[in-house]
């Protein structure tokens, strides 16, 4: 479950357009909740809930080819277990089977500002009554200097964040793969997501959708290409920031 003060990351399903430029627009009001990504057809709806894991998602029923009961049982298996789905369509004839799909909530097209509200009221209470997450444990168990736990498909890791060069996500594996200070890649558990891992150390940063950096092993970032260069032995490493993760990365630095 998510930490008190931080964003609700939120990804929405939707064959429409205009239909996710009304919710986003509308959940902009609140700034607990962050928009990772949006998706129109099935193939990358499976792709980016995988990947991403969001807290919060907004899935369309009636989708085309796959409709949102049928994507989200193809994935569930894949997806975190305390992720609120909420389905959202033109018609109730779906409701019943929504919450028999363990839907967190329903909403009926067009909907009201105080049906989104009250749902939105609910999340945050439910993130606030959880004080157990893996984030939050991790925090209070671990300081920087003291070893973690990773469950790899070759077995328990267990380092110190100086240990960590980088964590990358494979697409094609649909997980994480660690590389240490010492040449080793370890592919992590299907199910670990970016917010975990980034909560075992504050030198630990996104620098764009794909790649989780150690800061202490960035010499410097080019101001054109956002290319990241890093100390040697790793400076042979070709890894570019995104503009967005850039911005972000920028505000947790201080900067002169």
């Amino acid at each position: 479950m998510w930490p008190m003060k931080k964003t609700i990351t939120t990804i929405i399903i939707d064959d429409e357009n205009d239909s996710i430029e009304v919710l986003s627009k509308d959940l902009k009001e609140y700034p607990e909740i962050e928009i990772i990504e949006t998706a129109t057809s099935t193939e990358k709806a499976k792709k980016i809930i995988i990947q991403y894991q969001p807290d919060l998602l907004f899935m369309d029923v009636e989708m085309p080819k796959t409709n949102g009961l049928e994507l989200l049982h193809e994935i569930k298996d894949s997806m975190r277990p305390d992720t609120c789905v909420v389905f959202y369509s033109a018609f109730d004839k779906y409701m019943i089977d929504a919450l028999r799909s363990s839907a967190f909530d329903y909403l009926i097209k067009p909907y009201q500002p105080e049906d989104l509200s009250n749902i939105i009221t609910r999340i945050k209470e439910r993130s606030e009554k959880s004080s157990t997450g893996i984030e939050q444990a991790i925090r209070k168990l671990l300081t920087n200097d003291r070893k973690f736990a990773l469950q790899a498909i070759s077995g328990l890791i267990l380092l110190r964040p100086n240990e960590v060069l980088c964590f990358q996500y494979i697409d094609s594996l649909r997980s994480w793969q660690i590389t240490t200070t010492d040449g080793a890649v370890h592919k992590l558990r299907t199910g670990i997501i970016a917010k975990d891992l980034l909560s075992f150390s504050p030198y630990f940063m996104q620098i764009n959708q794909e790649c989780i950096l150690n800061t202490d092993y960035i010499s410097s970032i080019e101001n054109k290409t956002l290319k990241c260069i890093l100390y040697p032995p790793f400076n042979n490493l070709i890894i570019h920031a995104s503009r967005r993760f850039y911005s972000k990365l920028k505000e947790q630095l201080d900067i002169l």
